[in-house]
């Protein structure tokens, strides 16, 4: 019976009873950078987007979190100072556990412990595979791919194809790809034109997942 508890039992479900809730509004900034890294953050509702900044301003998105993620975990492994910027892409709710709370829970059960490693790979292999596009990828490969990625994740099925299931811009797209506004929107009127996706403000519909996943292909 223990074993069986155990197999439903999550990171969410540890921090959902512990810290405090936050009622974050669209747009509204969690952390950024240089701010102290001294808690873990649990999205209980609404999406999260996390970006690196650089000195110029430019951003270039490292995930987008959905209802049930956790982030701002790097405290855990010696992180003094934020790295990355931590903000709203809708309103949202997420709770805020302090670092100290939270080690000494995962501390208290070895079972917790596992659960982080399997966290922290899985983000490590996501790292991994976003080099990988900027290394040997070009533009449309990489929007190719970071497009069918969303469409796994939030696309919702419709009768003239699957729409992306919250708002999206250009720039959005842009800084998920490492790549200028102005290019990733050639390349999204490109695959318009093919008959790929159908665009509009903010609302992408993917027709074509195939030639999406041909242009996946393209060096």
């Amino acid at each position: 019976m223990m074993q069986s508890v155990r197999e439903k039992t999550s990171i969410k479900g540890l921090l959902a009873a512990m810290g405090e809730s936050i009622d974050v509004q669209r747009g509204e900034t969690i952390f950024h950078p240089g701010t102290p890294s001294n808690a873990v953050y649990l999205v209980e509702e609404g999406r999260i987007k996390l970006s690196f900044l650089d000195e110029s301003g430019k951003t270039l998105t490292i995930a987008i979190l959905d209802t049930d993620q956790i982030f701002g975990e790097m405290c855990l492994v010696g992180e003094k100072r934020r790295r990355y910027l931590a903000s709203a892409i809708e309103d949202s709710y997420v709770r805020r556990v302090s670092k100290r709370n939270f080690v000494d829970a995962v501390n208290a059960d070895p079972f917790y412990l596992q659960l982080m490693l399997k966290h922290f790979a899985g983000r490590a292999r996501v790292l991994e595979e976003t080099l990988e596009d900027f290394a040997f990828k070009d533009i449309q490969a990489r929007l190719s791919r970071q497009l069918l990625k969303l469409s796994d994740e939030y696309g919702v099925k419709t009768k003239d194809g699957i729409l992306i299931g919250f708002q999206l811009t250009h720039k959005d797209l842009a800084d998920m790809i490492g790549s200028a506004r102005e290019n990733t929107t050639l390349a999204l009127n490109r695959f318009a034109r093919e008959g790929i996706l159908d665009k509009s403000r903010y609302r992408i519909v993917i027709k074509n997942e195939e030639g999406l996943r041909e242009k996946c292909r393209t060096r």
